[in-house]
């Protein structure tokens, strides 16, 4: 809309200039004491006009430099023509600066606001005013006369630019409303996301710990059984990978499995982990898939587990050994991630992988801390 405001306000200039000043120029052109200098000025004018519509037309705004120059060339142009007349012509079909010297202002200006705009009007009206003064105070009547042309003249101009204020001040309400409704609309989608995320882990919990929790009150479940013991332990390292879903890590899958590992060390087992590779970008689901089955490896361990993270060539492997071969390890719920198992030396490996959609680490050779199993 302020588009189109500017473009109407340079249809205006160009009817006014083309319309009302060239026919009083030419219909006056005897009248004047050097005709050449009218034609000047009119030609300059014209040079401004069609620049500004050029502009307009490569979807460019003028410099600052060139609305400066071409307001005072417009300024200087209607001061040397108003020169050429006598006292008795000003504001009168002859003044064919007056008409349009305004509107310059008001197109050129238009970014610049209303307060810029108004203070040209008002220094043309002032220049004019006293170029009139030195040419010959003119009688009351010619007197109301012309001041009755100048403001008809400016109210339009004014009007102009008041209408291209308000519908700047329109489009700032409109823009500051959006961005509310548009942060109002993220918050409700923030919210709706934590929700289903908070409901998500509760069905979680309903399905494992819960079940767990009420086994124990109730006195169904032996605390001093070893199977039950072992399933507390798996479930707490749950919970805790679970709080560490929620914190801001550099390294999210990293981070998590150390709060499972930080319950296996609570319970006396000295746990290694290894680290080789950048850290890539996995989606949570898929990093609890990755973690789970280590977990359920580490909650079984007795003295010593070995976990390692690894990757390079677009895969990423979790995997841990620990010294407590006889563990059931739960089955993948995620598409796309590998688990296996070995048995070898009373010890058990778990080992669960993942490739990458789109590989984004660089391959690494096979590092000497590898775990390998004949």
């Amino acid at each position: 809309m302020l588009g189109a405001l500017r473009l109407a306000g340079l249809v205006i200039l160009s009817a006014v200039h083309f319309g009302l000043a060239l026919p009083a120029l030419l219909a006056n052109l005897d009248g004047y004491r050097h005709a050449w200098v009218q034609l000047t000025a009119f030609g300059l004018l014209t040079l401004i006009i069609v620049i500004d519509a050029l502009l307009g037309v490569a979807g460019r705004r003028g410099p600052r430099r060139w609305v400066a120059a071409a307001l005072v060339c417009s300024l200087a142009t209607a001061v040397v023509a108003t020169s050429q007349l006598p006292g008795d012509h000003f504001l009168a079909t002859p003044h064919w600066t007056f008409l349009e010297i305004g509107w310059f202002g008001v197109l050129l200006l238009f970014d610049a606001g209303l307060n810029a705009t108004l203070l040209f009007l008002g220094l043309h009206v002032a220049v004019t005013l006293g170029q009139l003064l030195l040419a010959g105070i003119p009688s009351r009547q010619a007197a109301a006369g012309m001041a009755v042309s100048a403001l008809a003249i400016c109210a339009f101009q004014i009007a102009a630019a008041v209408m291209a204020r308000l519908l700047r001040e329109c489009a700032t309400a409109a823009a500051a409303t959006a961005r509310e409704q548009e942060r109002v609309r993220t918050e409700a989608a923030v919210s709706a996301q934590v929700h289903a995320d908070q409901r998500s882990r509760y069905r979680d919990l309903g399905r494992s710990v819960l079940p767990l929790l009420t086994g124990l009150a109730d006195g169904t479940l032996d605390p001093g059984d070893e199977r039950v013991r072992r399933r507390c332990s798996f479930e707490a390292a749950r919970l805790r990978r679970l709080f560490a879903e929620r914190d801001h890590a550099s390294d999210p899958l990293l981070h998590e499995l150390r709060a499972g590992i930080g319950v296996a060390e609570r319970h006396g087992v000295d746990v290694q982990l290894a680290v080789r590779g950048a850290s890539a970008p996995v989606p949570r689901h898929l990093r609890r898939a990755l973690t789970e089955p280590v977990l359920a490896a580490l909650a079984t361990a007795e003295h010593s587990a070995r976990a390692t993270v690894v990757r390079g060539g677009g895969q990423v492997r979790v995997s841990v050994v620990t010294d407590a071969p006889e563990t059931d390890i739960p089955e993948p719920t995620e598409r796309g991630i590998r688990v296996r198992t070995v048995h070898s030396e009373g010890r058990l490996l778990v080992e669960a992988s993942y490739t990458l959609l789109a590989p984004s680490l660089s391959p690494s050779p096979s590092p000497s801390g590898d775990v390998h199993v004949p």
